[in-house]
Formats: C-alpha cells, structure tokens, sequence
C-alpha cells in the first residue's frame, strides 16, 4: 500500500461535492422561483387568484413564466417518451411538437406575463394614458437625437431632397404647436377616464341595489357600515395570521394538523374575499385601505393562496387515484378492486359487505391487471404522471421552498407527509407491471413467432416507462440545501433490480426473435438490435449496473447472431454437392410461393423423392440467392458488430515491467494527476489515480470507473446505429480518464488526494499492469493516451524534455475496462474474423460445384469479386495474429481465381478478359508484401497461371472490337441529333411548364393537374374528417345502467349470461382495425400464452338492435361446439355494462381475397392444397349438421402457416338481416379489405360488406328458394366458384354486368359458370370444378365424396409421399389438438414446432480461447 502524504489546503470533501451534484440535478430539470404561487394554473379558487394576480409584481409574472417553461419541459419529457415507444401506435409526434402547428404552444412559449386584467376598467385606462404618455416621450427623444447626431453629407440632389424631408419632419415634431396638442389631449382623456370610473362605480352600486332590493344611497349606507366593521379586521387577521395547534380532543385526532390548518385557512380566505367584494375593484380597496396593497399583506395572502391550493389539489388527486384504482390505499395489486357490477343475477362473482348488504363483485382482477389489458388506461396513466401530476409537484416543491420562511412564520405545515403517497404511486405501479409481464413471460414454455414480438414490444414499452418515471421522480425527490424539502426515499429498493431483470428477460425475448427465422428478420437482425437503443440508453442512465448488463448482454447476443448466421452460411453453401434435389425444400426459404404464407414449397412436394440429383440450374439458383444475401446480410452484421466494438472499447493496457516506479509516480504528480482513495480497491492492490480534468468531479470518477459507456443524454436525435456514431461529440476538450494501477512494489504517493467511497468493482488486472479508462470511446480513448503519454516526458529547469523519457509498452490499445463485457467483445472479434473466413474459404466450395455445371462462369466470377473486397474490407479490423493465418487464406483466393480463369473460361468470351484484370489486380495486391514468404510450389503455381492469363489478355486485344464500338457511338449521337432537330420546332404546350404558385406552401406540383387532384382529394378527406367528428360526440357516452324493462339493456342480460361468457387474463395488444361497430386488437391470452384477435363492441353502438345479443348469443353457443383446424377457433365473450369483448383465433395471413387481388395462383399444387383444406373443413362442418351458406374467398382466411380457416358460418348471417338499418345508421366505410381479420370476427366485418361479391357465389337453388337438394350441397357449389377464381383469378359470372344479372342468370341457369382454360388448370382439375358445379343439387356430389376425386387423390398420393420422407427424422410431439380429417394442416402444425424447436435449442458457440 503506498504510503499518502496528506495536503490539507488540497484535501477534498466528498459530501460538498454531494451537495451540488444533486443541486446541479434540480437546477437541470428547470427550478422555479415562487415568490408568489402558481395561482394561474388552479380551478379550486378562481375568483380570488384573479383578483389576485391584478396586484403581482414583475416578479410573480417572471415566476409564472418560469412555471409555464417548467411545464412545456414536461410535456416535451413526455413527447419524448411517446416518441420512442409508442410511435407505431400513436403517429409520429414531430409535427405536434412543431410550435407552429400549435397557436397555443407559440402563445404560452412567451410566457404568460403578456395576459393582462380586462376586468377593471379603471385599470385599463391608467395603462392606456400611461401609453400614451411614453409614446409622447418617446417622439421628443427620436426628435432630439435626429437633430443632434451628426450631419449627412449629400452626395447627390436626390440626397438632398431627402435630407430636408428629414428635417421638415423632425421640427414639426419638436415644434410648441405640437407639445400644446399633446397636453390639451391627455388633460381631456384624464376627464375621460374619471367620467368612465364614475360610471363604472354608479353601475355596481345599482347592480348590488337592485340584486340587494334597495336603494342607491341605502346600499351605500351599508356597505360604509360593513366596511367599518369587517376589513380593518380581516386585514389585521392576515397580517398576524398564525394557525392554532389543537389539543387533545379539539379534533377526532389530534395529529391530523393539515385538516385543521387547512379549515383555518379556508376560514381566512373566505373572509377576504367576503371584504374585498364589498369594493368594485381591487384598486378601490387598495386606495381605501393602504396597507393591503403593501408587501407584506400582498406576500402572506399569495401565501396562504398557495398552501391552500396546493392541499386541496392534493386532495383532489388522491380522490381520483383512489376511484381509478378502486383501492382506499392505493393498493394496485389488490384483487377485487374493480366497481363493475354483475349484469346478470347469480353469475358468479366475489362478494363484499356494503353499508350491510352484499355486493357482487363482477372483475376479481387486480388495478395493474386491468391497466395493462387496456391501452386506453395506459395512456392515460402515462401522460398523466409524466405531465399533470409531476408539473403539480414541482409547483408544490417550489412553494414549499421559496416559501418556506412564511410558513414557519404562519406555522402552517408542510407538504412532505402528504405528497409522500402521490409520489410513490406512479414508481409502484410501473414496478408492478413490470413484474407482471416478467410473470407472464417466465410461464412461456413453447412460445411462437407471433407471441415473442407482442411480449418483446410490451416488455420493452414497460421498462421505457419504469426508467423514464424514475429519472423525473428522482428529481423532484432531491433535497434542498436549505433543508426545506427533505422527503423519504419514495422509490421502492428493488425497482432498479427489477428494471435489471426485465432488461435480461428483454435480451432472452430478442434472442429467440431472432433464431426464428422469420422470413420478417431474416434480413433485418441488425436493424431489430438498433430499434432497442433508446432502450439501452434509458436503462444505461436510469439503473446503477445497467450500462454494463447492455454492454454484455449485447454483445453476448451479436456472438450468439454471427455464429448462427456463419454456421447457415457454411451449411448452405455446401448443401448442393451433398444433397439432392428433395432435400433442398427443407433448406431454402429464399423462393417461397406468396399464397405459401411459408408453410411449405408445394412444387418441392410434387418431386419425387428418389430424385437425388440437382439440375444445373437449380445449382446456379441456389448459389445466385446465397450471393444476394450473403452481400446484404452480413456486410450489414459486421459493421454492427464493428460498431459495438469501438461504441465499448474504452480502454488501453500498458506494462510496468521495467519501469522504475520511483520515476513513473513523480511524473504522475508533476503532471497534476490525484490519487482516488475508494476504501475498497486497495485491499487488493490496485490504486485509482485520476487526471488533472476530473479533479472535484466525483460522480464522472464514479460513472468512469462502474459504467461500461457513457450515456451523455437522454433524448438525442441521434438514435440507433446513428446514436452509436455520434457519441464522440464532445471535441477535442481537456481528455478525462482513471489509471487503474497493480504494482507489485509499494510506492510513496505525495500529490493530491481525493477520498471517495465506491463499492468493489470487478477489474481482474494482472500485476504490473497500469489500465487507462477514458471517458469515452474512439477519439476519447487516442486522445487520453496521447495526454497520458505527453505526462510521462520530463521537462528540466529550461522547459526541455528530457532525453530519455519512460516508454510503457501497449499490451491492448483499445479494450474494454470491464471484463465481462470485454470477454464478449473478443468473443466477438473471432466469429468476425471465422465468418469473414468462411466468406473466403466459401469460395473452393461454389467453384467445386459449379465445375460440372454449364453457365456457372459469370456467377462465381461475382463470387471470387465479392471474397475479395469483402476480404480486404475484414483485413483492415484484424489483430496481428489472426493477420497471419487469414494471409495465407488470400494467397489461395488469389491462386484459385487465376486457375479459374485459365481453366473453367472461355478464351473467346468478352466477359473472360475483365475477370481476368480483376483476378491479377487482386493476386498483385495480395503478394506486394507476401511475394518472398510464398512456398515454392505455390509460387511456381501462382506464375504458371499468371502466365495464362497475361496470353489471354493478349488474344483478347485482338476481338475487343474498340473500332466498332466508336463507330456505334458516333451513330447514336448522329440519331440524337437528327431526334433534337425533329422536335425543335414543337411549341411549348403550357402544361410542360406549369405556374408554382407561391402560396402552395407544403406541396409543389410539376404537373397541374396533379394539383388540382390533389386539392380535390384534400377537400373530400376534410369534409371526412368533419363528418367523423360529428358522429363521435353524436354517440359519446358515460356509461349506462342497465333497465330490464328496456328491451337492449334485457337482451344485454342475456347475453351476460352465456356458458361462453369467459372470465380469462389477457392483455390488449396492437390496434388492428375498425368494423361498423367497434376495434379490432391482437390480443395476449396470459393465462396459456397465446394470440388472439379481440373485438371490442361499444355498447351505445347497438341501440335500435334489441334482439341482436339474443341472436348473437345463439350462434355464438353453435361455434362453441366447433373445434377443426380449418375451422378458425372461437374462445368465449366477456360481457361488460358498457361494452362488449368477443375473442377469437388470431389469422395472420389475411383472407384469401387479398392474395387474389394479385391475381390468380398460378401453381396448381398450392391450388390443391387449398381445395383439400377446403373440403376437409366443409367436410366437418356438414358432419356436425352446420350448412356455411357463404363461402367465399372473403370468408376464408388463413394463419401464418397458410391453414385455411372457415369464418362467418354463424352470427354474420344475423348481423346481416340488419345490414339495411346499420348502413343507413352509420354510412361507415368497407374496411374488411383493408383489414381481413375484420372478416373474421364472426360477420362483424361483413357488417359493412352487406352483400356484395355474394350472389355470384350462390348456388341455384338458394337463388330460386328450393328446398330440394343434398345436405351442404349449397356450400360446394361456392367452393366450386372459389376454385374456379383459383385458376382463373376472374370471380365466377364475371361477364355478366351486375348482381341482379347475375341472380337472374343463376335463377334461370341450365349451365354452369364459364370454366377455366386448359392451360391454366389441368383436367383433372377442371372436371373437379365441373362436378362441384352440377346444376342439380341432388345429384351434386359431396364434400366428403369430392375428397375421393382423382383430383384429390392425386394431390393425397403426393403428400403422402411427402410426410413418408419427412417420418425419416425425429418427429415432434404435436399441440393437442384433434388432427383428424386435416391432413395439410398437420403437416402445417409440424412445421411450426420445427419451428418452436429451433427457438428452444441450443446456439452455437465460438471455440474456447487459447
């Protein structure tokens, strides 16, 4: 331990430095000033803050300025934070921010000093003559200087004139005739103004007679009276107001002081105001009674309006609180705290005793449960707490603090106890939601695709949140200096270890969104890490320890992503010279069919599996795609990777072997560095010494030395990839940085020393070692080692640096000082480095494929361009030892490709000679340095191919055809030419140019009549937007009770009491869409983890339908007992006093109307898949005694996996005997083609669709109302029609003009619909249609008989085929779910928990280090 001599003068005191850091923290979130309260921002007393604020100083105006700028920082705080995270939700909020969008933003951006009193006539004639009178002084003083400054010189007669214009006017204006003018106005606007005065009080006193019944002078006699008897008084009662503490028994209990201050200060402030309505202006009872209008009187009266207002709002937010929550404490995670009452008698429900009687609880759910089910509570909560209450209890801070002196004098109490709640709240609840979603998290056992990224953007919106809520919290939570604001630490110990767990959770959550393999990700990983972080910022600020858990976490996952991405690469790479052509369907997702949803390749399927062999062209395809990926992909993953490493790298390691300390300490001290006393390092032998910059700077020590990167602010416009470039922009200001010290020997330290407490830190230095830790990445770090060693140099009495100066020896120049974080970023370095490998290596492989092909040249001719340059990019980032090995990887590229182009190209091809320039370019650059270290036998290599092909280059000359390309060009300029003539004598049409007119401040037009469409558009989206207004305050409403007698509020009853009215926790996701009657969310079932769609029904959305929740509730009961994978899947209804919740299984892949809006499927395989889907649903569904009567392709919807789903077999067909009603009702927009799902909330979406596209899909007997015909048979005749728009991708009838034709024509019909041509479907498929289409319902062949049809039975004979060769490997254990009769969508369901297997498997590592 060395040994510290102690210079008291240069001692440092770490609890100063305490203090004015957190007063620095105060003074950067915006401190008020409050010489008066903040009276202008309360409703509770708003008669006397008027009267008031007439009497304020130009203070109190500065101060209420400085309020309104404290609140628009809120408010930006909170723009901020919905910036960030719920941008998709909420638009983009950079226009609202603009103050020029915003009248209001840009008035109250001046501050509210410019509002003045219109109430007091009087008043505002003084401010009038004072005007005036300022304006007279200000023309004598412009006089004045415009006659003595100095005089002009005309250069010109014009200047002359000018000049003499000049003085004419300035000695009108200083003339008697003038002056005389001006006193005779201002004497007979002071008449005026006593005449106005005089008639402004003979109005009162009538007013106050008249409302009084009695006369003039008998309300005059009065008020003298009142006068005399009441305002000395109340006066002298302000002026030695001091509260009375109770005793004992005074009050209910006797500590409650607030309540008793507070019915004294209403007391007081009830009296004033009783005394000051008995003038007709605060300026009368100011000039009767003089002492009012004095300092004293006017600062306890503001005061004891603030400490009023302030407890009372307080009052008024607790009251709120308490009702939003349901719980008298607060308790958020108290169950049974929801008011809603069962709707219907008996449903089960918890009961409660209430003014003694028992009260059905319908909700048992917790606050914070309901909070996040609904986002409307969300939001409301967050713009609440980050806006409203935080802006009130920063006005209550400064009250107390600037007035803290009258309230010792007045004894009245402080806010501390009662504010101690209200800040607490907000911090509580955002723990517990958080903790909540981590729950619900950890209960994920086989989670896919589409549950992870819900849980991701819910994870990630409550940890914005939770960090955001702190860091304004924690500033209004800072003490004053003065000791007037000491509150108790209201943030609970374990929130920052809480916000820890979530961020790790966070990372588990991205790492399996990312091994999906989602075809949404593939491309995009690196951009799915940027989108995190303004994440990573706020948690790195916010949470002791978070910087370094994002550091590692990060880069751990950037490994885990470059492993997995190499180890595909060199999978794929080597896939076409080790497996056929059927094995190539379960490798490749790059050429999925579009109708696919990426389920599997049907065309794969059809081959048959004994084919081992791939084509020539599959080979070059297969290579051309891993090329287009590999360019795309992973250049983008190591400049990601790259970046990490210098956002981290913050450190640089030097030996002390052979250093003399003796000599190394004083240069140390000579140059102003300080030793850091910790009280914990030491014991283990390292020492912290700090430079000269960070001297009385504990907190930058402290967040040097325990942060892995510095977070300089939160809310820069620099974010993800762009935040990590931009974090150097400090400058080339004095470098700050910590020398971690490990020597072995001791050594006397006789500089400063700083004494400042910091816990054990983890640095895992080695002996002998001097660590340099910058404040900074990149320039930070170079520019604190140039200082670093510019300190080491002596200097003698003559300012000369000495000869021999100390030289450490580098051992790392950049590194991370943590080394958790730096162990990942080297496990980083080498998957850089084996990928770039494998890019290089990949080479041999393609070449050794493509050898056996025909017109492979041109593509591995790109392949060896592409290894170079992304060779020679990777060289530059590599440490020496890696250099050597990757240099002999480079001599074989160059090798390989100057044999290539000797023997795999043709000598007569024009393409041959430019690669071949290419390959000597690069075998020169590679052997510059390398040439003497080439083994013998790869140098005589090297030079009998070099050799070829400077032969071929020479040939080459020969066939260029230089001449004829010149002479092609000299003709294409001659027909341009001769093109420029021919046109020149056009005239000029005026719309080629059209007029920019200057008032188009937004858009400009080249064209004009794009203008005027776009002016067309824009005034029909206006009169939209009206329109929409209009009907939402129409039908805005509070609620309703329920009233049996009403017929909608008894079938609501009834609806209530449904076996499907469920009672599940779940949690309301993205917005989706809108129907006729209500939203559409996706929707987290967090009791089994699983997605689904919800629609939300608005109550007063159904008045005038009251037996619409009688007819819902009985097809609702009929899809209950429906359970098919073709089927899409109903889960139950939750029935509430104001709205409805119907849920559903959640279709990601839209209808099959949208795909067709493409165009037709041109694969008749995928054609195949989806009729047998069809028929195996149609199938079920006929079985259970259930007839769809609407299929149509608007009705068909598929999942993810691309599973058909049947929707609208059930209640649409309810909702739409009421389409005619709901239409002219509402007169919406169709928004099913905008959104599918709307389709599949069973019929809510057909709501607005009513019948159109139906009739051409019916089948004769519905048009003609014949009973007669098989069962179902209605159903396939319209799969028939769906398959015929298949094929042909034209709707069936589509000649005919319109639906009442087409009717007509299916009435009458002795034919079927046009069929399609022979070459857009088979035989065997076109005789299918034709069998779906027998005109005679009787003879119309079955679901279940259409299976059968050799069609089918062709495609049956290939899947199966398919499912034999997939049984040659480990099978999953399928979901439980009943699989029989869907035979394509259990194929579909194994591909999904291939899927969830590879999310739970195991990544791959790098190899362990030497």
């Amino acid at each position: 331990m060395p040994m510290i001599m102690q210079q008291g003068d240069e001692q440092h005191n770490p609890d100063h430095d305490d203090e004015d850091e957190e007063d620095e923290t105060w003074d950067a979130m915006g401190s008020r000033t409050y010489p008066s309260p903040p009276q202008a921002s309360t409703q509770l007393n708003a008669a006397r803050t008027n009267r008031s604020n007439r009497s304020r100083s130009s203070s109190s105006i500065q101060a209420t300025q400085a309020s309104s700028t404290a609140a628009a920082q809120y408010s930006k705080l909170y723009s901020q934070f919905v910036r960030r995270y719920r941008s998709t939700g909420l638009g983009d909020t950079t226009e609202s921010d603009d103050p020029r969008n915003d009248p209001d933003s840009h008035y109250f951006q001046r501050g509210l000093g410019q509002l003045t009193d219109a109430g007091d006539n009087s008043e505002d004639e003084d401010t009038a003559h004072a005007t005036f009178a300022v304006a007279s002084d200000g023309i004598d003083r412009i006089s004045a200087l415009m006659l003595e400054a100095d005089p002009i010189q005309p250069a010109s007669q014009r200047e002359r004139e000018r000049l003499e214009w000049q003085a004419l006017l300035a000695s009108v204006l200083s003339g008697d005739v003038l002056k005389s003018e001006k006193t005779r106005i201002a004497v007979a606007l002071n008449s005026l103004g006593d005449e106005q005065n005089s008639n402004h009080l003979n109005f009162w006193l009538e007013i106050r007679a008249k409302f009084h019944g009695r006369s003039i002078e008998e309300e005059k006699r009065k008020l003298d009276e009142r006068r005399l008897r009441t305002v000395d008084g109340v006066i002298n009662e302000v002026l030695n107001f001091c509260m009375s503490n109770p005793g004992l028994g005074e009050t209910e209990e006797a500590g409650d002081i607030s309540a008793v201050a507070l019915t004294q200060v209403t007391t007081i402030l009830r009296r004033l105001d009783v005394v000051q309505s008995l003038y007709p202006s605060l300026k009368a009872f100011y000039l009767d009674k003089p002492i009012a209008a004095q300092s004293a009187f006017q600062a306890r009266a503001d005061t004891l309006n603030t400490w009023y207002t302030v407890l009372t709002t307080l009052k008024h937010h607790f009251s709120l609180l308490r009702r939003w929550t349901g719980s008298d404490t607060l308790d958020v995670n108290q169950p049974y705290t929801s008011s809603e009452v069962p709707i219907g008698m008996g449903l089960p429900g918890y009961a409660t005793m209430n003014g003694g009687h028992y009260t059905e609880i319908a909700d048992g759910t917790s606050f914070v449960e309901r909070l996040l089910k609904e986002e409307s509570m969300q939001l409301t909560f967050e713009k609440g707490f980050l806006v409203t209450v935080h802006a009130f209890l920063g006005a209550a801070r400064d009250a107390q603090v600037n007035l803290s002196a009258l309230f010792k004098e007045m004894n009245l109490p402080t806010f501390e106890k009662e504010l101690v709640p209200l800040i607490s709240f907000p911090t509580k609840l955002a723990q517990a939601g958080l903790r909540l979603r981590l729950d619900y998290v950890q209960k994920l056992k086989d989670p896919d695709v589409l549950i992870i990224d819900q849980m991701t953007e819910d994870l990630k919106l409550s940890i914005g949140l939770a960090c955001t809520l702190k860091r304004q919290y924690e500033a209004i939570l800072a003490p004053d200096p003065g000791g007037n604001w000491n509150l108790p630490q209201c943030i609970s110990e374990d929130y920052d270890s809480t916000i820890l767990e979530a961020l790790i959770t966070f990372f588990k959550l991205l790492h399996w969104q990312l091994k999906s393999g989602a075809k949404g990700i593939l491309f995009k990983e690196t951009d799915v890490l940027e989108a995190q972080w303004a994440t990573f910022n706020d948690v790195s600020i916010t949470t002791p320890g978070g910087s370094s858990l994002v550091a590692e976490q990060l880069c751990s996952l950037t490994n885990k992503l470059m492993v997995r991405v190499t180890n595909y690469f060199d999978t794929q790479v080597r896939v076409p010279s080790t497996l056929g052509a059927r094995e190539l369907s379960s490798h490749t997702n790059f050429d999925q069919e579009p109708h696919m949803n990426g389920m599997y390749q049907v065309n794969h399927v059809q081959q048959d599996p004994t084919q081992r062999k791939m084509t020539d062209q599959q080979i070059i395809s297969w290579y051309s795609k891993i090329l287009e990926s590999v360019r795309l992909r992973y250049r983008k993953l190591q400049r990601f990777a790259r970046v990490l490493t210098q956002r981290f790298s913050n450190s640089a390691e030097y030996s002390l072997d052979d250093i003399p300390l003796d000599e190394f300490i004083p240069l140390l001290v000579a140059s102003d560095h300080f030793l850091v006393y910790t009280h914990s390092l030491e014991e283990e032998g390292i020492y912290v010494v700090a430079s000269n910059s960070l001297f009385d700077r504990p907190e930058v020590i402290r967040k040097i030395l325990d942060e892995a990167f510095q977070v300089d602010e939160i809310g820069s416009d620099h974010e993800g990839i762009n935040a990590m470039e931009h974090v150097d922009g400090r400058g080339e200001d004095e470098a700050g940085y910590l020398l971690i010290l490990s020597p072995q020997t001791h050594f006397l330290w006789n500089g400063r020393v700083m004494v400042l407490s910091i816990p054990k830190v983890i640095l895992d230095t080695k002996d002998n070692r001097v660590r340099l830790i910058s404040d900074g990445p990149q320039r930070r770090l170079n520019l604190a080692k140039q200082v670093f060693m510019d300190s080491l140099e002596s200097v003698d009495d003559d300012g000369n640096i000495a000869t021999n100066p100390l030289h450490l020896t580098c051992l790392f120049e950049t590194q991370a000082h943590l080394p958790s974080v730096n162990r990942e970023l080297r496990k980083i370095a080498r998957a850089t480095n084996r990928l770039a490998e494998s890019i290089v290596d990949s080479v041999h492989h393609v070449r050794s494929s493509l050898r056996v092909t025909s017109g492979g040249q041109e593509l591995l001719a790109n392949w060896y361009l592409y290894a170079s340059e992304h060779a020679q990019h990777a060289h530059r980032y590599m440490d020496h030892a890696t250099i050597l090995k990757f240099n002999r990887l480079l001599i074989k590229l160059a090798i390989s490709w100057v044999s290539f182009i000797c023997d795999d190209c043709d000598p007569t091809d024009r393409k041959t000679f430019k690669w071949a320039v290419n390959a000597l370019e690069y075998t020169l650059h590679r052997t510059k340095r390398d040439i003497l270290h080439l083994p013998d036998e790869e140098f005589e290599m090297l030079r009998q191919k070099v050799a070829s092909c400077m032969t071929l280059l020479i040939s080459h000359f020969d066939i260029l055809g230089a001449r004829s390309i010149s002479e092609a060009r000299k003709e294409k300029e001659k027909q341009e030419e001769l093109l420029k003539m021919q046109i020149a004598d056009v005239q000029v049409v005026e719309d080629d140019f059209p007029d920019f007119l200057s008032s188009q401040e937004d858009v400009s037009f080249i064209d004009s009549k794009a203008r005027v469409f776009w002016e067309k558009v824009s005034k029909a989206l206006r009169e939209i937007e009206e329109a929409r207004a209009i009907n939402g305050l129409k039908h805005r409403t509070l609620g309703k009770v329920l009233n049996d007698e009403i017929p909608e509020d008894r079938s609501l009853s009834f609806l209530a009491s449904s076996s499907s009215n469920i009672s599940v926790k779940w949690q309301q996701g993205k917005f989706i869409g809108a129907g006729a009657f209500g939203s559409v969310y996706l929707a987290l079932n967090l009791d089994s983890g699983s997605l689904m769609a919800v629609k939300e029904i608005k109550f007063q959305e159904l008045s005038g339908l009251p037996n619409l929740f009688s007819q819902i509730k009985e097809e609702l009961s009929v899809m209950e007992m429906l359970h098919h994978p073709n089927v899409v899947e109903y889960y139950g209804i939750e029935v509430h006093r104001d709205k409805v919740y119907i849920f559903e299984e959640y279709c990601q892949g839209g209808s099959l109307a949208a795909l067709l809006e493409h165009g037709r499927i041109e694969d008749e395989g995928i054609i195949q898949v989806y009729t047998m889907q069809m028929l195996e649903g149609l199938a079920y569904l006929h079985s259970r005694d259930i007839v769809h009567r609407d299929v149509k392709p608007d009705n068909i919807l598929l999942d993810h996996m691309g599973v058909i789903k049947f929707v609208d077999f059930g209640a649409a067909k309810i909702l739409a005997k009421n389409q005619r009603t709901i239409q002219r009702s509402r007169r919406l927009p169709d928004m099913s083609n905008a959104n599918p799902l709307l389709a599949s909330m069973n019929g809510l979406g057909a709501m607005s669709n009513g019948l159109t596209g139906t009739p051409m899909y019916m089948s004769p007997e519905i048009i003609k109302n014949d009973k007669r015909g098989r069962h179902g048979a209605m159903d396939v005749w319209s799969l028939g029609c769906v398959v015929l728009e298949f094929a042909t991708g034209k709707k069936p009838w589509s000649n005919l003009d319109n639906e009442w034709a087409i009717m007509f024509h299916i009435g009458v019909a002795t034919q079927h619909p046009p069929l399609p041509e022979p070459g857009q479907l088979s035989e065997l498929g076109i005789n299918f249609i034709k069998q779906c289409l027998t005109i005679d319902p009787t003879r119309r062949p079955s679901a279940t008989e259409l299976m059968n049809h050799p069609w089918m039975l062709e495609f049956r004979d290939t899947l199966l085929r398919y499912e034999a060769a997939e049984l040659t490997t480990e099978q999953p254990v399928l979901p439980e779910r009943n699989y029989e009769g869907a035979t394509v969508a259990r194929q579909a369901a194994i591909a999904q928990e291939h899927e969830i297997e590879l999310i739970r498997s195991s990544t791959p590592t790098t190899p362990p280090f030497d």
